[in-house]
């Protein structure tokens, strides 16, 4: 009986997303939404707030919780709650719609025939969508069907990638044609070439460590286990520094009781903009994660602490290249290593690997990536076109 309710809610969902192919979409209205409605933040964000400055176009975000909704009104912005008669509306009105994960960003079942434009949430180092083996059966006949639907009503389909390098990547892990890829780079970035924002650690200098998520986060990840705390504390007292931890946002709901280490912060709950923050940090600790992608375009210090490497890459996530050649600099792969590593960093400053750095900024991004890209993003939403890019019309 529940497997025919389900299906039943099925078909129903296909009927009004079919529906929502008639409605007459307006030009100058585009709605935003981001992590699956439940966060304001990423390239959505950026461009949804650069987008407010723009004369003729209609910007609306739409989430899940209503302490976003109210926050995004605080700033005088136009946002409605998921669900809700607005919300509906808007999305069944808008001829754009933007998003950072996918479709579930929004209410899709809404958007049949908008021009979704998806922006990624970062430059993929890991294997994503139709290219990740681990999250399921992308061939069966099941998949399959459903991608057939999907496609008629939502097959306007754009996705942006920062280089080259990554146009037959999107292809395959969208399983979308080169002229739906638009080589240019991430919003989010943009706050990197403007004014700099008050920070979030005033007066302190901050090491920040900011690893990927395990097994979505179904593997707990605790400061505790992955460092000597006592020797990081008295490293940390020692050069005057504070280490910040940034977790993925599937370990959000993880606690520790890090009180005995004052200099050892975990903010990975607290609702802290992570583009904003690397902006203040001295130096960043990842693992395979593609923020140090975004950190590049900061010709700051990076360190790698890959304590997990060979049972990650077997049981949790494939890469698209060799992680080692993609990766500027030396790699920990226990909490000995990652010492000596940032006792190194710390006194080279920015010359610590430097120059593979620069090799791999260009390597990940193209020109126009390595400056402000929301106005050109912007421009073709309003109707432009992209240098070398895609027609809409398409």
């Amino acid at each position: 009986m529940g497997k025919m309710i389900k299906g039943l809610r099925l078909l129903g969902k296909y009927f009004v997303m079919y529906l929502s192919m008639l409605m007459p979409r307006d030009k100058k209205l585009c709605v935003f939404g981001a992590w699956l409605g439940e966060r304001f933040a990423d390239n959505s964000m950026q461009l949804f707030l650069e987008g407010q400055e723009r004369e003729g176009l209609r910007c609306v975000w739409i989430a899940k919780a209503p302490g976003i909704i109210q926050e995004i009104r605080e700033m005088g912005y136009e946002a409605y709650l998921w669900g809700s008669p607005q919300a509906v509306w808007v999305q069944l009105r808008a001829k754009y719609a933007v998003v950072s994960n996918g479709i579930s960003d929004l209410q899709h079942t809404f958007l049949g025939r908008a021009v979704i434009l998806d922006l990624w949430h970062g430059v993929p180092l890991k294997k994503i969508c139709y290219d990740d083996k681990y999250e399921k059966d992308w061939d069966s006949l099941r998949q399959k069907i459903r991608d057939f639907f999907i496609n008629i009503p939502l097959g306007r389909e754009y996705y942006v990638a920062t280089s080259q390098n990554y146009i037959p990547i999107y292809q395959s892990a969208f399983r979308k044609p080169a002229e739906k890829i638009l080589c240019l780079g991430q919003p989010r970035n943009d706050v990197f070439f403007q004014e700099r924002p008050a920070p979030y650690f005033a007066g302190k200098r901050i090491i920040l460590y900011c690893p990927t998520h395990r097994k979505e986060g179904e593997e707990p990840m605790y400061a505790g286990t992955l460092f000597d705390l006592e020797r990081l504390e008295a490293f940390l007292e020692k050069e005057d520094y504070y280490f910040v931890i940034k977790k993925h946002f599937y370990h959000r709901k993880e606690q520790e009781d890090l009180s005995a280490y004052p200099r050892i912060l975990d903010i990975t709950s607290e609702n802290i903009d992570v583009q904003r923050l690397i902006l203040e940090v001295s130096l960043l600790i990842t693992d395979y994660s593609s923020i140090y992608i975004d950190y590049l375009l900061l010709d700051a210090p990076l360190l790698f602490y890959c304590y997990d490497y060979r049972e990650y890459l077997e049981h949790d996530r494939e890469m698209y290249f060799d992680y080692h050649q993609v990766t500027p600099g030396n790699k920990a792969e226990d909490f000995d290593g990652l010492l000596a590593q940032l006792e190194q960093a710390v006194h080279q400053g920015r010359e610590y690997g430097r120059q593979e750095r620069c090799r791999l900024r260009d390597f990940f991004y193209c020109k126009e990536g390595q400056k402000p890209v929301g106005n050109i993003l912007l421009d073709w939403i309003q109707g432009g076109r992209l240098p070398g890019g895609a027609d809409k019309g398409k």
